[in-house]
């Protein structure tokens, strides 16, 4: 479901390696991951685990939004890392990564359903982590300088324009 999201992410950063920069961990076995739901008490969306098993998240300065480490994840968790989410609505939602300033990616941890927390407290709602890949990527394709048209990146946005 996300191979063509992460290469074309790849894709990208080697192109443009100067201005995007991204690093990829190393993928996760399910049963890893399933340990790490079960330490934390929660479930990950199986789109979250099958993203997981490609990466065990990424990073860079310039995408829209990046994946945490399920590491980092259990380690913010135990930290109590979401204490500043709304007033007592902490313990709601797990925090899954970071837009590298003062917004979020949560997952409210009764429903799986995604948000965006804003760096002002606004809140945007996330239907699928998919969507969030294309973001990334538009956002990537958008604001990389010396920016030189690429068909597989055009070809893919075509496809997914509904989702940005």
């Amino acid at each position: 479901m996300f191979k063509e999201e992460i290469e074309i992410m790849k894709l990208l950063s080697e192109k443009y390696f100067e201005d995007i920069q991204i690093d990829f961990e190393a993928p996760k076995k399910i049963d890893e991951i399933r340990t790490f739901e079960q330490e934390i008490g929660i479930q990950l969306s199986d789109e979250l685990r099958e993203l997981y098993q490609l990466t065990n998240g990424f990073d860079s300065l310039m995408t829209y939004m990046n994946l945490w480490s399920l590491e980092t994840i259990r380690e913010h968790f135990n930290e109590g890392y979401n204490d500043w989410i709304e007033e007592g609505d902490g313990n709601q939602y797990i925090v899954l990564g970071s837009d590298g300033s003062c917004g979020y990616l949560l997952m409210e941890i009764a429903t799986g359903h995604y948000l965006k927390y804003g760096d002002e407290g606004e809140i945007i709602n996330i239907d699928s982590i998919k969507d969030l890949m294309c973001w990334n990527i538009d956002y990537l394709y958008d604001n990389v300088r010396g920016f030189e048209e690429n068909e597989i990146v055009n070809n893919y946005l075509e496809r997914n324009a509904d989702r940005i």
